[in-house]
Formats: C-alpha cells, structure tokens, sequence
C-alpha cells in the first residue's frame, strides 16, 4: 500500500491545488474582464461601430489574456497560500506527516505544477496573446484620431503621416543610441491626398525638435518638374508625429511572442535602437517558470509560519500586502538596470533569486520541525 502512498498522494495534491488555482484564475479573470471592457466602452462610447457589443467583447477578450499573463505572479501567489490555508485548516499536512511522507512532497507538487504551467503559458499562451494584441491595436487604430503607422523592416525604419492635405511616407536607415530625436540617411515623400507623388527628400540627417522636423544636407526632387536639385539645403516641415508615441510604438512587447523576440531584438538593434524592454520581456519569459516555482515556495512559507488560523479575508490582505513587496522589489531593480546600475539581464533575475533563496532556506527549516 505504501508503494502506491507517494503516487496516489501527489495525484491529490495536484488536483487540489489545480482547484485553488481555477478558482483563483476565475476570480482574476472576472476582474480584468469587468475592468477591460469598462475601458473599451468608455473608448468606443462616441464612435460609430457595427456589431458594437461583440466587437468589444472580442477586444475584451484578446486584452483580457494579455492581462492575466502579466498577473500570472500574484494569480499563482493567491493560488498558492488558498492550496496551504485549505490543508492547514483541515489538518492534512499533520495527517501526511504523520504517514511517514516529508512536507516536501505537498510543498513541491504544486511548485513544479506550476513550473510546468509557466512554461506552457510562454511557449503556447504568449503566442496568441501577442497576435491578438496586434489586432487588438490595429483595430484600435483604426477609431483612433492617430493614422500614423510604423514599420521596421530590412531596409529601415518606415513611417506614415496622414493628415487634412496630404501624406508622408518617411524612410530611415537608422537612428543612434536611442535617441528618436535623428533619423540618419532618410527619404520623405510627400503624396496628395489621391496618392499622387508631389515631392521628395533625401536628407543625410533629420533633427526632430517637437513637432517641427529639421532637415538638414537634404536634396529635394519636386514632382512638377521631376528634376532632383543637386544643391543639398535644409528644409524645416511641420508634422504631427509625436517622438515619445513613436518609442511606444517599437516597444511595445506584449505583441511579440517568445518564439519572435530574439529575432526582434536582432532588427532593433541593427536600426540603432537597444529594444531594452524586448530584452526585460524575454529575460521575464525564460524566468516566468522559475519564477512561478519559487512564488509557489513563498507561498507555503507565508502561510505556514503565520501559525494561526485567521479568516480567509486576513490570508487575502496578507496576501496583497506580500504581492505588492514583490511588485515594488521587481520595479526597483528593472528601474536599476534601466538606469544602467547593474546589468539588465540581471536585472529581471535578482527578485526571482533573493525569493527562492529565501524560499528555500525557510523551507529547509519547516521541513526540519
């Protein structure tokens, strides 16, 4: 019988821990489901739409998604201590210790569940939140009063500038160190509003002082007599692209997938821009399984050395208190690596290190007693 014992014994855990987690998981997913289309509504109030309630209610959804994965920490941390309150009050972690088996078992089934999770959410998951987060902003776009558009490409940075009287089509090879400020080697058409081609320019360097682009060494070939003056000078247009919309828009990580972003960090850093929070985002997938283990690790011990028996609203408030540690300490060293203090990579892996090794010194101990 005893044979059996650990097999049977881990199957149960399983089961109940997965029980906390859906239950848990449904509570989140209530919240950020009520709170997402509370925004669309808002968005969409004024605008003129067919199929107004599903076309929210797919927007809703494709956020929502995007929203629980990056909730995945605290969903799997309220999952955890839910797990070990329910066997602390029913007394099952005494009743395994007593038949002969360690703590550890009930303790590392559901963090190497959760392990198993985390990677099922990067390698499946990531991949459609991120195409339906790319429809979701495409649709956006689309009712939004911005129609400007970027791509990054072989060939270099694209722009589209629309507006009453005609459009810009901007081409870049490159910017430097970041700064969106200087477009290097750049070609500017200008279309009327029919897409007929009115004019050119080739500058060596663009200089984007608010919303007045500087355009110096620039030769310009006007299509009323398609002739390209040779004389190189400056030209100042006026535009209506805002710089720091601009760096949102190629940092935008949530709509690359895991099996993408090495190959967009590639193109970034080829077009002379670093993809720093690319490089947060991939860290924070190859972490996110670890990461989910070692929270579950937290999590018993959490609540196993509290020691009392309190209602379920005080585990919650504890609950939220630890979970906003975790979200100050995981900012802080972002921040720290941002700024260049230490290492970015580093960075996303130092909270994960600190909980684990914290973790498990104090689990070694409860093991022990």
């Amino acid at each position: 019988m005893k044979k059996y014992l650990p097999k049977t014994l881990i199957k149960y855990l399983s089961y109940e821990f997965t029980k906390c987690f859906l239950i848990i998981l449904l509570v989140f997913l209530s919240i950020s489901l009520l709170t997402n289309f509370i925004e669309e509504l808002i968005f969409f109030k004024d605008k003129q739409i067919e199929n107004f309630l599903l076309n929210l209610i797919i927007l809703t959804t494709l956020k929502t998604i995007n929203t629980l994965i990056d909730s995945s920490i605290f969903i799997f941390l309220f999952s955890g201590i839910f797990f070990f309150v329910k066997f602390l009050k029913n007394n099952e972690i005494n009743s395994i210790k007593l038949s002969g088996i360690s703590n550890l078992l009930s303790i590392l089934t559901p963090a190497f569940l959760s392990f198993g999770i985390g990677i099922f959410i990067i390698f499946v998951i990531t991949p459609i939140s991120a195409e339906g987060i790319k429809f979701y902003e495409k649709y956006k776009r689309s009712y939004s009063n911005n129609d400007n558009l970027i791509v990054i490409n072989d060939s270099g940075l694209w722009f589209m500038e629309k507006n009453e009287e005609n459009y810009k089509i901007i081409r870049a090879d490159k910017i430097v160190d970041n700064d969106f400020s200087k477009f290097y080697n750049s070609t500017i058409y200008t279309l009327d509003i029919d897409f007929n081609f009115v004019n050119r320019y080739d500058s060596k360097l663009i200089f984007i002082n608010k919303k007045e682009w500087i355009l110096e060494n620039t030769k310009l070939l006007s299509g009323n007599d398609n002739v390209q003056k040779k004389d190189e000078n400056d030209y100042t247009l006026k535009s209506s692209i805002d710089i720091n919309e601009l760096k949102n828009l190629f940092t935008n990580a949530n709509t690359i997938s895991f099996w993408q972003i090495l190959n967009s960090i590639k193109k970034l850093n080829d077009r002379g821009y670093s993809g720093d929070e690319l490089k947060i985002k991939f860290h924070k997938y190859l972490s996110l399984p670890i990461y989910l283990f070692s929270i579950i690790i937290l999590a018993t011990v959490f609540t196993i050395n509290i020691k009392k028996k309190y209602s379920n609203f005080i585990y919650i408030f504890f609950g939220i208190i630890l979970g906003i540690v975790i979200y100050f300490l995981n900012d802080l060293s972002i921040a720290l690596g941002i700024a260049g203090k230490i290492p970015l990579a580093v960075s996303v892996w130092i909270p994960i290190f600190l909980i684990l090794v914290i973790s498990v010194i104090n689990l070694i101990k409860i093991n022990e007693n």
